[in-house]
């Protein structure tokens, strides 16, 4: 299998696990919890930095701790770091639970402001779709997937 195969392998298995537990990736093992969270996540930054993923709500509206601690168990540190930096620059608790509040403090800022660029350097960023995939490699057998020879 491909490296790209070998990675939409293991989120086709684990979206057909979310749907046996109502669509929650906290109820998912904890080892297919990282792609259940940043398979989507990660491709949202992709196409729109940070902005596009705090202009939006997330199913159970988790923590956003919940993703960067997904990018750390990958192996994504800096991506983590970046996201709870971010996270930090909102000026009310629990951001995770107030859209319109998100959206209003963002549109405040600059395009400019670091803010964005925080998001900008995640955006894009091939390593964190490398280390996804060395993260299914390496754990294989619990995605139900071969490993490539």
């Amino acid at each position: 299998m491909q490296e790209q195969a070998v990675l939409d392998a293991a989120a086709d298995k684990v979206y057909e696990e979310l749907d046996k537990v109502g669509g929650d990736p906290a109820k998912l093992a904890p080892v297919l919890q990282p792609v259940a969270l940043l398979y989507t996540f990660q491709a949202m930054v992709d196409n729109g930095g940070f902005r596009y993923i705090f202009e939006n709500n997330f199913p159970f509206s988790p923590p956003y701790s919940t993703f960067s601690g997904a990018y750390r168990q990958i192996g994504a540190t800096a991506a983590a770091d970046r996201l709870d930096k971010a996270v930090a620059f909102f000026p009310f608790p629990d951001p995770h639970k107030h859209s319109d509040a998100r959206n209003e403090f963002m549109d405040s800022l600059d395009e400019s402001d670091e803010f964005f660029i925080l998001g900008n350097e995640v955006c894009g960023d091939e390593e964190i779709w490398r280390l996804m995939d060395e993260y299914v490699k390496n754990h294989s057998q619990e995605f139900s997937i071969e490993p490539p020879t």
